[in-house]
């Protein structure tokens, strides 16, 4: 036969089994998405028939609720009932104060008059005593199912109430333990840790109890809230390798700091050498080897369900017993497991394992027929232009390995001069070449400047080898994302990265700027730990004016922006950032001049008694002498310059010495108030410099008062304490300044010693009127209540002056009685 019809045949043959296979590869593949986006989800009432509330004790946050949720919407959403949520959170807020205004926020918002909810679910203690604390008042009438209680007299006190049933949250620590030496018979120490929460003391109890039945184990406890975190962290680290270690209920340690799930458990994992079991849900995929828990997802389904069998069936609630049972789960993780050369045999057969692989086929069984059919359908593709392109081969092979070699060598020189050794990106010249070439003044296009914060140190405690690697790490990740978006990448120097992109404008809230801070938020590897970096990001967009190689410098000026403003920011460059640039080094020259010169002087404004309107004392605010610029614009600059410390120390001895000055010319002198700012804190001798400031000018520490910030406060820290601590004991009085413009927890109040509160002009302003003013009397109640004066700033019309005095405020400060006033003035300053 004719060698050109075989060709002809098999190309022929070869093309038809390839289209017949492709054909079954799609429908196959149509079926198989079909069904995995077919519903399979949860999704809403068809129908809304009934609302209820889910009262939570705790917030989303706590690791049984997304199970609880779960459970929720398929016993709710399955019959057309919807709900809503109302987080006590009382891991954090449980007080009796904070129940209190947790009340007070319940009563106003979630009235039945108002919401006309029919059905009440309670989530855990907390919210249980809450309902029956309060049913006559805010639940009179509703059915309510609860769940999750740890308290079996609770439980039992609930089910008598007829309008109440529930389920009661079953141990299952007796599991775990029959598990934990089960796993590992020879180990006879037994160590658990748990914090001192009602959880975590019954935790304790139930795990000592075990020692009367197991003579012949070691009990041991760490108690996380006897302890700081060090020696937390020390303590986890002598846990012995032969021992078995329980992780029961732990999230705070001494200091009252909460830690998260997360938190803790990577603590303990990083720590403790001995297998580590859990009773309770979550830590398996953080490396917890395992535990049985309560399954909370059916516990509260089955509660959901009560609910929708008392509303769309109109059962009676109160034929509904106590639930004292619910099953378990037994879940283990599979890596952890075969890590200690453990048989899943020696498991309940119903365990659940996390981290187990799978084989390809469980992972591909359902795409292995379309993957065959098209691999079949390719090849015979492949094999009908075999044939077709059979006679022309060799001289097409030998044409390619000729191009092949002269393209090849044209590309390795190119790429050798265009990219950089270590990164392989295009280097700083190539780079710019680049979008000088690619991009012209009239098009839209966005340049990026990005430079690693805190490089430097990564090179100097871990060597450069290590320094290196992260770059790789770092442009690795930046290239997959300048590829995914259409983006030129390059190294523009060191630790610095430069990225352009055409057709894009980009501002702060770009999904795009979202995505590239983002790179920077994941932990990266080195050495034998991991790091989390962070980036300082400039912006400069094209404005059909400006030529592309300058919108490299515009984009390093932004970088050197978000850079001072703290690091770890964006900032898009604007034509005013040359001038800010050059302005405050105008200031910083203005103030650097001013504190070899006597540059500086200060200005009194006076604090008004409410009920009196006697002058009570002043607020030191200080200036900058023959000087265009105001506080507003030199402080912040001083601040970035690192030169609070001494700014506070002049402050503090011109004010010092005023006082002394007056004592002298027999004036009758008031408290003066000096602002203490946050970046203070770490001069760590302030307090014997105003010591000696005062007997240098024979002044009493009691017409001296400290006013501090919110932002001084984050957190209680060694530090915090002992500076406290050193004002109390020189008999300086302490105020919270500008509470209302920061975080504005009262819980401040608990451990710092404040005599007074000044409330910040912004929520005069905003509530100060009609419809709102309750909010203000509150505030100053409340503060009066803690046993602690209020004085209210920024006062400027007299009706507002009214109002306070009627409200009970103690001290007015504002331009209503006086402006900032010279110390002469001040001195003999009168209000009328």
């Amino acid at each position: 036969m004719d060698r050109n019809k075989i060709y002809k045949f098999y190309k022929m043959f070869f093309a038809l089994i390839g289209a017949v296979c492709m054909i079954l590869a799609l429908v196959q593949l149509a079926f198989e998405i079909k069904s995995e986006f077919i519903p399979g989800y949860q999704k809403g009432p068809d129908k809304v028939k009934h609302k209820v509330l889910f009262l939570s004790s705790y917030d989303p946050m706590y690791y049984t609720y997304k199970d609880q949720i779960r459970g929720i919407e398929d016993g709710l959403y399955s019959n057309d009932i919807e709900f809503d949520i109302c987080y006590m959170d009382t891991k954090i807020y449980g007080s009796d104060m904070d129940i209190d205004e947790f009340y007070k926020y319940f009563s106003k918002r979630y009235n039945n008059d108002v919401m006309h909810y029919e059905a009440i679910l309670l989530g855990d203690d907390a919210a249980l005593k809450f309902a029956l604390e309060h049913q006559e008042e805010l639940f009179k009438g509703l059915p309510m199912v609860f769940f999750g209680i740890n308290s079996l007299d609770l439980a039992k006190q609930a089910e008598a109430n007829p309008m109440m049933t529930g389920f009661y949250e079953l141990d299952y620590f007796a599991d775990t333990f029959e598990e934990a030496i089960t796993l590992f018979p020879e180990k006879k120490k037994l160590y658990a840790i748990c914090d001192t929460s009602p959880a975590g003391k019954a935790d304790l109890e139930k795990f000592l109890s075990y020692r009367g039945r197991y003579p012949e184990y070691d009990f041991h406890a760490i108690t996380s809230t006897e302890l700081e975190p060090t020696a937390i962290l020390e303590a986890l680290k002598k846990v012995p390798e032969d021992a078995i270690f329980f992780f029961m209920t732990c999230y705070d340690d001494r200091n009252g700091e909460r830690h998260s799930l997360f938190e803790t458990t990577s603590l303990i994992v990083n720590n403790v050498k001995a297998p580590i079991f859990r009773p309770y849900a979550e830590g398996r995929e953080y490396g917890v080897l395992g535990g049985t828990y309560m399954d909370f997802t059916v516990q509260t389904r089955n509660a959901a369900e009560i609910i929708a069998e008392v509303l769309n069936n109109g059962a009676d609630i109160s034929t509904y017993e106590l639930s004292l049972y619910t099953p378990s789960i037994t879940q283990y993780n599979y890596m952890v497991l075969k890590l200690y050369g453990l048989s899943e045999n020696l498991l309940p057969k119903d365990t659940i394992y996390i981290n187990k692989p799978e084989s390809f086929v469980e992972v591909y069984k359902n795409m292995l027929p379309v993957a065959v059919l098209i691999i079949v359908s390719m090849l015979s593709f492949m094999g009908s232009l075999l044939m077709a392109f059979e006679q022309e081969k060799q001289n097409v092979i030998a044409l390619k390995a000729s191009k092949a070699q002269l393209v090849n060598s044209q590309i390795k020189l190119i790429y050798q001069a265009e990219h950089d050794d270590l990164l392989g990106l295009l280097n700083r010249r190539a780079i710019v070449d680049n979008l000088n070439s690619t991009l012209t003044t009239d098009q839209e296009f966005t340049v990026i400047m990005l430079d690693l914060d805190g490089f430097k140190d990564i090179n100097e405690n871990y060597g450069h080898d290590v320094g290196d690697n992260l770059l790789k790490d770092i442009a690795k990740a930046l290239r997959k994302f300048a590829e995914k978006n259409g983006m030129t990448l390059g190294r523009y120097g060191g630790d610095e990265f430069i990225m352009f992109a055409e057709g894009k404008i980009l501002n702060k809230e770009s999904p795009l700027v979202d995505d590239i801070m983002n790179i920077f938020s994941k932990p990266l590897s080195i050495g034998s730990g991991n790091v989390v970096m962070s980036a300082s990001v400039g912006i400069s967009n094209s404005d059909g004016e400006t030529p592309p190689e300058q919108h490299v410098i515009n984009a390093e000026i932004a970088m050197y922006e978000a850079k001072n403003r703290g690091k770890n920011m964006v900032f898009i460059y604007e034509d005013d950032m040359k001038q800010k640039v050059i302005e405050e080094s105008r200031i910083k020259d203005s103030f650097l001049k001013a504190f070899d010169n006597d540059g500086f002087y200060m200005k009194y404004q006076p604090k008004v008694s409410a009920q009196t309107k006697e002058v009570i004392g002043y607020e030191a605010l200080v200036r900058l002498r023959d000087s265009k610029y105001g506080p507003g614009q030199f402080i912040p600059v001083i601040e970035k310059s690192g030169w609070t410390s001494r700014l506070g120390r002049l402050i503090t001895k011109l004010v010092v010495k005023q006082l002394g000055e007056w004592q002298k010319m027999g004036k009758d002198i008031k408290p003066i108030s000096i602002n203490f700012s946050s970046r203070q804190i770490n001069d760590t001798d302030y307090c014997k410099y105003l010591e000696a400031l005062l007997k240098e000018y024979n002044v009493d520490p009691k017409y001296v008062q400290i006013e501090i910030t919110e932002s001084l406060l984050m957190e209680e820290t060694t530090i915090t304490k002992e500076l406290f601590e050193s004002f109390r004991n020189l008999g300086v009085i302490l105020l919270l300044d500008d509470f209302g413009t920061g975080y504005s927890s009262l819980a401040y109040l608990t451990y710092v010693p404040v005599d007074d509160v000044k409330l910040d002009k912004s929520l005069v302003d905003t509530y100060l009127c009609e419809g709102k003013e309750d909010f203000i009397k509150d505030v100053i109640r409340l503060v009066h209540d803690m046993g602690k004066s209020i004085t209210i700033e920024g006062v400027e019309q007299e009706w507002q002056y009214d109002k306070l005095r009627e409200f009970n405020a103690d001290t007015i400060q504002g331009y209503y009685f006086s402006p900032p006033l010279d110390p002469e003035e001040a001195i003999d300053f009168r209000a009328e």
